[in-house]
């Protein structure tokens, strides 16, 4: 039988530099993936607001319909998906059967709806309209 010459094991003077690598990188893919969900979250709450405004419109243009069951099929879209503070302005205020159009405007701060501490989406305003001719009767 032949033995192998073998070195005995030493350990490598390397021996922390995967801790260190590792806390010096940590905070660059933390941040990237924090903010990956962040903007995730945003345009989730973008295209709710979008879908609000449809609906309220959508309920206004039906003859018959007030301003005001706009305002709750709007708000009831964004409760859906728990955005909060949303302000919702149906134009006109008052719809009669004469009214050509009715528009539901929405403005969502982010920073009330945000996920994490809003470090990348701090001042984002959130603003859809959406504009429908009315049903005749």
């Amino acid at each position: 039988m032949t033995t192998l010459n073998r070195k005995p094991y030493r350990r490598s003077r390397r021996s922390g530099a995967v801790a260190v690598e590792f806390a010096l990188t940590a905070p660059i893919l933390f941040s990237l993936l924090l903010g990956s969900l962040e903007l995730g979250h945003a345009n989730m709450v973008l295209n709710t607001t979008e879908a609000a405004c449809y609906e309220g419109a959508r309920t206004g243009i039906i003859p018959g319909a007030s301003a005001v069951e706009c305002e709750q099929a709007a708000r009831q879209k964004l409760t859906t998906c728990k955005v909060r503070n949303a302000q919702i302005t149906v134009t006109p205020n008052n719809l009669d059967t004469f009214t050509p159009t009715v528009t539901v405007r929405i403005v969502v701060p982010y920073s009330n709806n945000a996920i994490t501490v809003p470090f990348f989406t701090r001042s984002l305003v959130i603003q859809r309209e959406c504009t429908l001719t009315r049903e005749r009767a």
